[in-house]
């Protein structure tokens, strides 16, 4: 069964060099199309089986003719050697290593990047460069782990590392071994010798900061919102503010060019702490003046390669965040239901035109401002490359649950495709594919709602999960989603 955390992992590549020739103005045709309907006063989508769009071949031309393709077709051939750019992809990095021969690390991480420890664990090696291999294992929230990784891990948590054929787990630990293993000068040091007494500090209150996020986001508010578990977490994070307003650069160790391992140990919650209190509180942590010194020190962070690979985006996390933690309570606030509008897709937020910035609701990083157009760029390449997989996994939308459920509600890996709907499906997602290419999808109204709903259905399913990183990026989840929107209000 293909699960959705492997719908983007393949990539098939090809050498061809787009040469225009066959170029089909599908998009021109369909502005037309809308048009003369309209004058008819009739519906504004067209039936599955009228749709035209260009072959998966000549997309996939196109696509690796964009600077975007060419750059991800570049990284995909680097990804085979273990040189490639960080990357959710990428399941080896050599670094300084010759060939794979020298990798002495082995870390198994959670299939779908949803694990905060697996993140930190991850992120580390990345930073310090050290060579390394991944294998990718599902969390039990979302799917059975193999036979093979429970003979080495019987308990089956995640992360685990091999070092030189020796197995540990606990997050921590495995972050304490690899600084061991791995000094400086060769590797950057992440616990200057100088500093532990600071670290251990620093630690214990990371996991106070950790204790008041739980008592906040999985117990019910106090009456009236005043003090409990909310003015708990806030005067954490003050204590956390006065922490990294001691140092004169971002980080929590002074004199420190680099995050530390208290800088990775906090990161990969607060990156959640900064979904899930906006979404069940209406507490946005993110450019909010009390906390000046955590913003810079966040956004220190997003200037880094490394941990971009790496990081989700709201909607992921607060949909994987139940099934890790327990469900969420929301306040009854006109902030909370605003927040679970746009996270959840709700109205226009998931509609084109699509226009994200460093002041949204959820920022974009800087190095990602202005940059839509690579980001339907990048879109586009990840549904070309594994389209056959993409088409039949939508189609479980209009099929029934799998044999076995999992605690994550989008997950359904026993799920069977409806065989019924994958032509048209396929169609629609060549469509949407050229128009995240050309850019000319423009926004439309609802269409009467007659008109494929089941393939609308499968559309919407699709939609709901796409994963960040496990996927693509932010910005091109964005995109695809927005794209995938306006197909369904053709259909629906």
């Amino acid at each position: 069964q293909k699960k959705i955390i492997e719908m983007f992992a393949q990539h098939h590549a090809r050498n061809s060099v787009f040469t225009g020739n066959n170029k089909k103005n599908y998009a021109t045709e369909r502005r037309i199309g809308r048009t003369m309907d309209n004058k008819k006063n009739t519906s504004t989508s067209a039936t599955s089986a009228s749709l035209s769009p260009p072959s998966w071949t000549e997309l996939q031309k196109k696509s690796q003719h964009t600077e975007t393709g060419l750059k991800m077709k570049s990284q995909s051939e680097l990804r085979k050697e273990g040189r490639a750019e960080a990357h959710t992809d990428n399941l080896l990095y050599l670094y300084n290593a010759k060939s794979e021969d020298e990798v002495r690390l082995t870390l198994y991480r959670d299939n779908a990047a949803w694990c905060p420890y697996c993140q930190k664990t991850w992120l580390m090696l990345l930073i310090k460069r050290v060579p390394f291999r991944i294998e990718k294992i599902n969390m039990r929230s979302y799917g059975d782990k193999p036979q093979q990784f429970l003979a080495k891990v019987p308990n089956g948590l995640l992360p685990a590392i091999e070092l030189d054929g020796e197995l540990m787990t606990e997050s921590l630990q495995i972050m304490a071994r690899i600084e061991r293993e791995f000094p400086g000068p060769e590797y950057k040091v992440m616990v200057p010798e100088q500093e532990f007494d600071r670290v251990n500090q620093l630690l214990g209150m990371e996991r106070e900061l950790f204790g008041a996020w739980c008592g906040l986001i999985f117990r019910p508010s106090m009456p009236f919102g005043v003090g409990g578990t909310r003015g708990a977490f806030e005067a954490t994070l003050d204590r956390i503010e006065e922490a990294l307003g001691v140092t004169s650069g971002p980080w929590f160790l002074e004199n420190h060019e680099h995050p530390s391992l208290v800088d990775l140990q906090f990161v990969s919650h607060v990156e959640r702490m900064n979904a899930s209190c906006l979404y069940w509180k209406g507490l946005n942590l993110r450019g909010n003046s009390r906390w000046k010194n955590i913003e810079r020190w966040f956004q220190a962070f997003e200037e880094i390669p490394e941990y971009r690979a790496t990081k989700s985006d709201y909607y992921t996390h607060v949909m994987n965040i139940p099934p890790q933690y327990g469900p969420g309570y929301e306040d009854n606030t006109a902030e909370v239901k605003e927040a679970m509008r746009i996270i959840n897709g709700e109205g226009d937020s998931w509609r084109l035109p699509i226009e994200l910035n460093t002041n949204s609701l959820e920022p974009i990083n800087v190095c990602d401002v202005g940059k839509e157009v690579e980001a339907r760029h990048e879109a586009a390449y990840k549904l070309i490359s594994n389209s056959k997989n993409v088409a039949r996994f939508a189609c479980r939308g209009a099929s029934k649950e799998g044999s076995k459920q999992f605690s994550a509600p989008l997950a359904d890996p026993y799920a069977v495709p409806n065989e019924k709907y994958v032509d048209s499906v396929d169609a629609w997602l060549r469509v949407i594919a050229e128009a995240m290419l050309d850019g000319l999808a423009e926004p439309l109204q609802p269409s009467e709602p007659k008109k494929d709903k089941e393939i609308a259905k499968c559309l919407c399913y699709l939609r709901d999960r796409v994963g960040v990183p496990r996927d693509m990026t932010y910005p091109a989840a964005m995109q695809f989603r927005a794209h995938l929107n306006w197909a369904i209000d053709q259909l629906d």
